[in-house]
Order: structure tokens, then sequence, then C-alpha cells
């Protein structure tokens, strides 16, 4: 998505004040969604949240609900172990560049993570290894699940795993497992295994979300903002290789030789960046240019002067529009 005129203008007189922006923090780091648990009384029971995830995830055919995730991925190694295969298991994280390991001996589950994937290629080439090598292959949708794509990363990537496991993060510090799948289920879990009222009610407002295909359109926005805004401001700003965005925009990925400088400078401009970009669309996507851009341009234009291996030029960190002005007037005498 190329920026209108309207926007390119909009960038363009960001890009010449260089202003500070003293607005909101925005985070793009934090896992969590801002999960409105007061607006509606939801499901509690777990047999109610089961079928509430089985409306989204349809392939399933039955859905056990614990406590704390580890609780969900030993029941997936207990599930292999009656199955003939090893209890071991093995995470495979495509786009991370970690090979297929398992710290537990020869494997006979392979948890396969498809949020840092840069493309569908990577995702099914580690779900064929899996399933050549006879493991079961079980989906982490904990963050693809909420952001990829209504269904998760199964949907999105044309995936026919074993089983899913659903982990996400939920307010207060509340705990929840979820394992789904298709042929033999594991037992049921005991009373005390499973997750309390509050964690059930929080996972099942986020279902709701994952349900709206508004939202994924809404976070696809956003990342599209930030590519948008980060292309424009670091081309003006004569970076090549320091910082770039890849992968799908509901959930991508920032690359570079000078990422982790970046996104320091990004923090102290109060924009917070993680390697993994996470929306949360609690904003949409003119309030977002609002106050994304003023902080990218700056963030970028730190980066041109910043020498390598600092962290902040002198003089920047409290540095005034004035200060940042006369910055940008050096920019234009290099471009020139």
């Amino acid at each position: 998505m190329e920026p209108s005129a309207q926007q390119l203008e909009q960038l363009a007189a960001i890009w010449d004040s260089q202003a500070q922006d003293d607005g909101p923090v925005v985070d793009y780091s934090d896992p969590s969604f801002s999960v409105p648990l007061a607006v509606a009384v939801h499901p509690t029971d777990p047999a109610a949240l089961a079928e509430h995830f089985l409306n989204l995830w349809t392939w399933a055919r039955w859905v056990r609900i614990y406590a704390k995730p580890p609780q969900a991925v030993l029941a997936a190694s207990r599930l292999a172990a009656a199955q003939g295969k090893p209890k071991a298991v093995s995470w495979m994280a495509p786009g991370t560049g970690h090979p297929l390991s398992s710290p537990g001996g020869v494997p006979g589950v392979a948890v396969l993570r498809c949020d840092w994937a840069a493309g569908p290629e990577e995702v099914h080439f580690n779900a064929t290894e899996a399933q050549r090598q006879g493991l079961m292959l079980v989906v982490d949708e904990s963050t693809t699940g909420l952001r990829l794509a209504r269904g998760g990363a199964c949907a999105a990537y044309g995936l026919q795993p074993d089983a899913v496991l659903w982990a996400p993060t939920l307010p207060g510090g509340r705990t929840l497992g979820l394992l789904a799948g298709r042929g033999e289920a594991p037992p049921e879990p005991e009373e005390k295994q499973l997750p309390g009222p509050e964690a059930r009610e929080a996972a099942a407002v986020l279902l709701d979300l994952a349900r709206r295909e508004d939202i994924h359109a809404a976070m696809e926005a956003l990342g599209q903002n930030l590519r948008m805004g980060l292309e424009y401001f670091s081309r003006r700003a004569g970076l090549n290789d320091e910082i770039a965005l890849e992968g799908p925009m509901s959930l991508p990925r920032l690359t570079g030789r000078r990422v982790w400088a970046f996104m320091a400078l990004a923090a102290e401009e109060r924009l917070r960046l993680a390697p993994l970009v996470l929306f949360d669309p609690v904003l949409d996507q003119e309030d977002a240019q609002e106050l994304v851009w003023p902080r990218l341009a700056r963030a970028c234009a730190r980066l041109k002067v910043l020498p390598e291996g600092e962290m902040a030029p002198l003089g920047w960190r409290d540095a005034g529009p004035s200060t940042c002005r006369a910055a940008g007037d050096i920019l234009k005498n290099f471009q020139s």
C-alpha cells in the first residue's frame, strides 16, 4: 500500500518539523490486548469456553483447558506417549535462526511457532519436516491465533496439525493453557488443573475479538501505517540496511543491522517496539499516524547520526524541536 498524496504531504511536514511528541506512550511490544472485561458477561464454564474456541478452529474435535500453559504441553506429550511416540517435545520456530531441537532427548512432539516466520514457505517446510519424522505436530497459536488471521496460523497457512496450543497473555498475570485437536483426546483435567473464572473470562473476551474480521483488518492497517512511515523516514534519513519491516503486516518483524539501537531510540521517543511487533487495535489508523509517525521520524534521524556501538548521541535525549530541526538540516545537506 503506497501513501496517498495527502499522506505524503503529512509525512514530509513531519520530517521537516522533527517536533518532539510528549503524548501518550505507544506500546507495540506488549503481547497482551486491552481486554474490556466489564463490557459483557462471558461463559466461564470450561465446556462453554471450549465450544467458543471450536467455533474458530472448526477442524478440531476436542478441547482441554488447563490453568497453566506447561500443563497443556505436558498433555500433548502424554498423548504422544499413549500413541507409542517419545515424550520429549521439540520446539520449532522458523524465522528465528534456531534449528529443530529437543532439549529432552528424541522428540515425539513438535510444537510449531509461526509468529517469526517470514512467509508460508518456512512454515510449510517445518511442518512437513515434523510430519516426515513421525512427530505429533502441535501449532502454537498463542500469538498468531489473535493477530495473524481468523483461525490463526492454521487458517493463514493452510496447516493441518494434530493439535493446537493456545496460551495467550492475559491481563493481571492470569494464565490459561488450551490444547485442542483431532483424533484421540487426552483425559479431562482434574478440577485443580482448571484455570480460575477470571482467566476463563479474559480468554472468552479474546476469543470474541479473534472472531471479528475487523480486528485483523485493523492490525493489518496498523502494520501498513508503520511500514509506510518507516520506509519514508528511513529513506529521508539516508538509511539503507539499518532498519526495515518484513513479514505479514498484521504481525511484522523489525530487521536490520541496527535494529536494537533503533528500538532504544524509539523508546526514548515514547514508541516502544520489539523485534516482533505486537499491535493492539486500541488505536485506529488515523490516531496511529498522528502518534507514531513523528516518533519514527525522530528515531530515524537520530539513528543516522548515532555512532556505531553507542546508544544515544550527546544532547539528543532531552533535545527539543530546535535541536532536532538543526539535525534535519544537516541530513538535508548530506542528501544534497
